[in-house]
């Protein structure tokens, strides 16, 4: 679990410092990605 929150903080601070429109929103879909995935386990 703690290896989901160091990816997702880590694409989260990506995302703040990425200039392109496109690029935030794939940085965006990728955190969104994990945050799925990570409660998907916890509901299993």
């Amino acid at each position: 679990m703690k290896k989901i929150n160091k990816r997702y903080a880590e694409i989260m601070r990506q995302a703040d410092n990425a200039v392109g429109r496109k690029e935030v929103v794939s940085l965006l879909k990728k955190a969104a990605m994990i945050i799925s995935k990570s409660e998907e386990n916890l509901a299993a």
